[in-house]
């Protein structure tokens, strides 16, 4: 019998507490290593937050993966401590391998591997029973170790919701497990506020013709992508998009009836889509610096795949005011590897499982799991997508799936084939990661795609989960 979510909570803050005793009676140099994307960035602005109110002497770092030589090569830093947030319970090997005789801490929510040693202290909801996959994400796991640390961590909780959200945990714009909690504290701590409405991106930041325009969640024919298009919309159903002194309108700032007028609207235009009530009205998360939840979120990951994490931490810290110049830099590489998508679907292969996309050259590594999630409701029209990319030292993989309904543990299948194909891989029931070595593409997809119709043990049911959207 599974104990209560209370009970397997007990357990995972016994450990959390275990490893804050260590941090604390450390008086040597720490360093952090997290993963670039938005919850890493965020786990990574929880702990930096967290050490510096404890004056410890530390430095945070920023990776893509924890491969093996990437291992190696942080490895060749000195320190007394090394954390690891976001990362490592599934590249245990790696740091057994690498980090010999080092005292280590790893704060992580991905499925974990099976192999612990002495030195080594492992905060994992996987291991207490708890699923890593929508009940906590890699920042809710940090903050929960930065919460036995200090008390003075509550104040950073909206970060662990973010987190969350940046690994897209919410189920039908919803939270559950311990991230429903901590979403509890954000809301009493004054981080966030909770209401209904239409979740279209940018409600409280851009001109709501933008943010029709923008929209690819959903995803509206002859809308989608086209402000020409999105203004016409807007006028042929009599939504107000600017007030009588001219200015742009928000979404935020609709009556409650346009707002329902527009819903009304969209559904109308994106039901040759399949689109649901559901899938446009729900929760909307607004933090305390303005920005809606998924958005901030996406300003996060784009800071990560553009090379700029750093830049993401002092967001989350408000040391940044603006991410306007990261966002057009996004945006522009966004946009070219999107039509680049949509005019090569020579380089698709379909099958009755999966879409895949071998991009090769034609899309950076770090961006090709942003744009096959933003193009799977489009251009693909997949449920389950992978994209293939080249980077320095192999092929990265990523792997989606919208609606997950007969098991399939997406980071179980790639983690295998990833495996026997020479490389190494791993995730989450509904979103996964590898690299594979360069040439090994074809081979990946023949062993792959059986193993997404197996039943896994620890399949998801039937989740609907969020993708990414263009900021």
């Amino acid at each position: 019998m599974r104990m209560a979510t209370e009970e397997r909570l007990t357990k995972l803050l016994e450990i959390a507490s275990h490893a804050a005793n260590i941090i604390k009676k450390e008086k040597g140099y720490i360093r952090v290593v997290s993963h670039f994307d938005a919850d890493g960035i965020c786990a990574g602005a929880i702990m930096y937050e967290t050490l510096r109110l404890m004056n410890k002497d530390f430095e945070v770092n920023f990776v893509k993966q924890l491969e093996q030589d990437v291992a190696e090569n942080i490895a060749k830093n000195d320190a007394d401590l090394w954390i690891f947030t976001d990362l490592g319970s599934g590249q245990l090997e790696a740091i057994k391998k690498y980090f010999p005789g080092k005292t280590v801490i790893v704060a992580d929510h991905h499925q974990p591997a099976d192999l612990s040693w002495d030195g080594l202290t492992h905060i994992n909801p996987h291991l207490v029973g708890i699923d890593g996959k929508d009940e906590i994400s890699g920042a809710g796991v940090t903050y929960l170790l930065c919460r036995m640390l200090t008390s003075k961590a509550w104040k950073l909780v909206d970060l662990a919701v973010i987190g969350a959200t940046g690994d897209m945990q919410k189920t039908n714009g919803n939270f559950k497990g311990i991230n429903k909690m901590l979403l509890e504290d954000a809301e009493l701590a004054g981080k966030m506020t909770v209401d209904k409405g239409v979740r279209l991106f940018g409600r409280y930041t851009r001109p709501l013709f933008m943010a029709v325009t923008y929209s690819t969640d959903p995803f509206i024919p002859n809308i989608s992508g086209n402000q020409s298009g999105a203004i016409q919309f807007l006028t042929n159903y009599g939504i107000p998009f600017k007030n009588n002194r001219g200015e742009w309108l928000k979404l935020c700032d609709l009556s409650r009836d346009d707002e329902k007028k527009l819903a009304s609207a969209l559904l109308i235009e994106a039901a040759s889509a399949g689109l649901k009530p559901r899938d446009l009205i729900g929760n909307v998360y607004k933090l305390s610096n303005n920005y809606e939840i998924r958005e901030f979120s996406t300003i996060l990951n784009a800071c990560g795949r553009i090379e700029r994490p750093v830049e993401g931490m002092k967001l989350c810290l408000g040391q940044i005011d603006s991410p306007d110049s990261i966002m057009g830099e996004y945006r522009r590489k966004i946009a070219t590897y999107l039509e680049w998508v949509k005019n090569n679907k020579d380089a698709f292969k379909k099958t009755g499982v999966a879409t895949y996309v071998i991009a090769k050259n034609s899309i950076s590594d770090n961006m090709i799991g942003t744009v096959v999630s933003i193009a799977m409701r489009s251009t693909l029209n997949a449920n389950i997508a992978f994209g293939f990319a080249n980077s320095q030292n192999g092929v990265k993989v990523s792997a989606r799936i919208l609606i997950n309904s007969n098991g399939t543990n997406m980071g179980k299948a790639v983690q295998e084939a990833a495996k026997t194909v020479g490389g190494e891989g791993g995730g989450h029931t509904n979103a996964a990661g590898a690299k594979i070595p360069i040439g090994t593409e074809e081979k990946f997809i023949e062993i792959v795609e059986p193993l997404l119709s197996k039943k896994w043990e620890n399949g998801s049911g039937k989740d609907i989960v969020e993708i990414e959207e263009l900021p």
